[in-house]
């Protein structure tokens, strides 16, 4: 018994040393605190321009909203060279994005009106020890409907700091369905301390570097489409390239995060695009009194949503408001009792996220 328990310290103490050394090697690859020396993905870093600090989404002004609506209701080039001279390039589409819809659907106000939050209940608060940081992030697929087998399909993803503290690090994970897309890289400002953590067969882990208070910022993931992906039939429903990321975040405080807005897009035999998220209508058309409900799963989780109108006359405020919910869905119902008869579109704008929707709707 002894000359075993001998031969199996002698032989057992070595390996399990070994296991050990292996599993901390291990482990320090998968942690990967820092950049490696060689990015993990191929990664084109950002033009000057696309990495300075910039609103992801600021309000036009109300004379530029109505005068580019005035042009396409009345498909008056003239008007509409009158409305570009108004429009901030910096701030809304640009006319040429603007003329690949029928209609357009733009912002009311300088800043959409801020709904208050309510603060979450907490019986015993924890001390913080800083300035907390509340860090949003929006994920954007390009092209954001349809796209094309074999084509290229690229996730923008915006960063926004609305605390008071810095966020020192946010990690964002990312799925990824091998079956659909491959051929992975990004664009990164490495100089900003943002690159690839890691990269496995369900998701792709990316970190972003310091974001001060007030701060945006943002980052590309590209991808190809599985050239064989089936197309979509009566007997075959379309690919849906479902994704929605989720993130956390370090500052002084606590730290947080939470997921993100959800953006499907589906493989179809061409790429479709539109700068606005999908929105339900119900129903299409009425008479004066109708109630037209309108719903969307496209908001980030737990944000204000504000709405206005586009009408024949201009641009006409509402008090229609709401919260998405821990999906980001939202329905609201508009009472057209003192609307006339006519056309109109209705603007859903998101408060954090900077996502609007459009729906159209008509008063008989």
């Amino acid at each position: 018994m002894s000359r075993r328990l001998a031969r199996t310290w002698r032989w057992g103490l070595p390996l399990t040393l070994v296991v050990a050394l292996v599993l901390a090697v291990l482990g320090q690859a998968f942690a990967q605190p820092e950049p490696p020396g060689e990015p993990l993905l191929p990664n084109i870093e950002p033009e000057e321009a696309l990495t300075a600090a910039a609103p992801i989404w600021t309000l036009s002004e109300q004379e530029a909203v109505e005068a580019t609506l005035r042009a396409y209701l009345s498909s008056d080039l003239l008007a509409l060279q009158e409305a570009a001279e108004l429009l901030d390039q910096n701030a809304v589409p640009s006319i040429a994005a603007l003329n690949r819809v029928s209609t357009v659907y733009l912002p009311v106000a300088q800043r959409a009106p801020e709904i208050p939050q309510a603060p979450a209940l907490t019986p015993e608060p924890e001390p913080e020890t800083g300035d907390a940081a509340d860090v949003v992030v929006t994920i954007w697929p390009k092209p954001s409907i349809w796209v094309a087998r074999g084509a290229i399909l690229e996730y923008e993803i915006r960063l926004t700091n609305y605390g008071r503290g810095t966020a020192r690090e946010t990690v964002v994970v990312f799925p990824i369905n091998r079956a659909q897309v491959y051929g992975f890289y990004t664009s990164l400002n490495s100089r900003a301390g943002d690159w690839v953590r890691s990269v496995d067969q369900n998701s792709i882990t990316v970190v972003f570097g310091p974001l001060d208070a007030g701060a945006r910022r943002g980052g590309k993931l590209f991808m190809r489409v599985n050239e064989n992906l089936p197309l979509p039939s009566p007997t075959q429903t379309p690919v849906l390239i479902d994704t929605r990321a989720s993130y956390t975040f370090r500052d002084d405080a606590r730290g947080g995060g939470q997921r993100t807005n959800w953006a499907p897009v589906l493989v179809g035999s061409g790429s479709v695009d539109a700068p606005y998220i999908w929105v339900r209508r119900i129903p299409e058309r009425g008479p004066v009194g109708t109630r037209f409900a309108f719903f969307t799963d496209r908001f980030v989780p737990g944000e204000g949503v504000t709405t206005w109108l586009n009408a024949p006359w201009g641009v006409q405020s509402l008090s229609l408001r709401g919260t998405a919910n821990s999906e980001g869905s939202i329905e609201l119902v508009l009472n057209s009792t003192d609307l006339p008869r006519g056309s109109y579109q209705i603007v859903l704008y998101g408060q954090r996220s900077g996502l609007t929707g459009v729906a159209s709707f008509v008063v008989q």
